[in-house]
């Protein structure tokens, strides 16, 4: 990036109001982790929003409330009862890096090989942009591409939204990489609700192996209203498995990309049920 003068607003509305003058020249910038590996060249101005406001982590009703510029160290250290994204962050790179990133900037930008908006697929995340008025984006819906689509001049993502894990529930994230600092070759992660020893609800996400992260559908509906075990789940991520577009990366073929993806996902929704049942 080419950076050539630097604000920092301290209020919500004096950030906005800037990324509106400045236009197309504005890069809003907290923990600027992923700006190594944007290529745009052009002059910008770098509109800090760290002091904003944004950091913090609250329950409220069940929910999750993680103010967006809240770092992947906090995301490692929080503890709480239903919280399960210290679980991501703790396979998040180095420790300098989790002290830097933020969780609005590894959402706003996606990579193939991105940790959170996996496990954000997973968890049925929301993700609150503010603009003139403020609009709440399901997961799903906000990662279909690359998100700063869903972006006017002057929004910013301030919030994600995440559900507290509850009784029979489970939550699994797993990434395989040749070396703990390396990129992913493959990214999972699975959420697993049991009711009267079925499954009531099942989520599966897969990343780096496929070009942006997704859901899997296919398996998913092939697991609803069963019961879970290792060979169902074997089953269903065979039945659904070429749904995704599989892609491989860091020297390993496509084809290795989906028999990779074939094992973590199995892996990640036996950790899953595990959970779901209390073990």
């Amino acid at each position: 990036m080419n950076y050539i003068d630097f604000k920092s607003p301290t209020q919500l509305d004096e950030a906005r109001t800037l990324l509106k003058e400045l236009g197309e020249s504005a890069m809003p910038v907290a923990g600027s982790t992923l700006h190594v590996f944007l290529r745009d060249e052009s002059p910008k101005v770098a509109v800090d929003i760290a002091r904003l406001g944004l950091s913090g982590i609250r329950l409220v009703d069940g929910i999750f409330h993680i103010g967006a510029t809240t770092t992947v160290t906090a995301l490692h250290e929080h503890d709480q009862p239903g919280w399960v994204l210290d679980r991501v962050a703790s396979e998040f790179v180095t420790q300098p890096i989790r002290n830097m990133a933020t969780i609005g900037g590894s959402s706003v930008r996606v990579f193939p090989w991105s940790d959170l908006p996996v496990a954000l697929l997973a968890l049925n995340a929301a993700m609150v942009i503010t603009g003139d008025e403020e609009r709440t984006l399901d997961a799903e819906t906000f990662f279909a591409s690359q998100p700063f689509h869903h972006f006017a001049l002057g929004d910013l993502l301030t919030s994600v939204r995440v559900p507290a894990l509850t009784a029979g529930q489970g939550f699994a994230y797993l990434k395989d990489r040749r070396t703990s600092t390396d990129f992913s070759r493959c990214t999972v992660a699975a959420w697993l609700s049991l009711e009267d020893g079925k499954i009531a609800g099942v989520r599966v996400a897969v990343g780096a192996a496929v070009p942006m992260p997704c859901r899997m559908p296919d398996v998913e509906q092939a697991l609803m209203g069963a019961r879970p075990g290792p060979k169902k789940f074997e089953e269903a991520v065979q039945a659904g498995l070429d749904t995704a577009r599989w892609k491989g990366l860091h020297g390993i073929s496509d084809e290795y990309a989906r028999h990779l993806a074939s094992i973590l996902i199995v892996d990640v929704l036996n950790r899953a049920h595990q959970e779901a049942k209390g073990e």
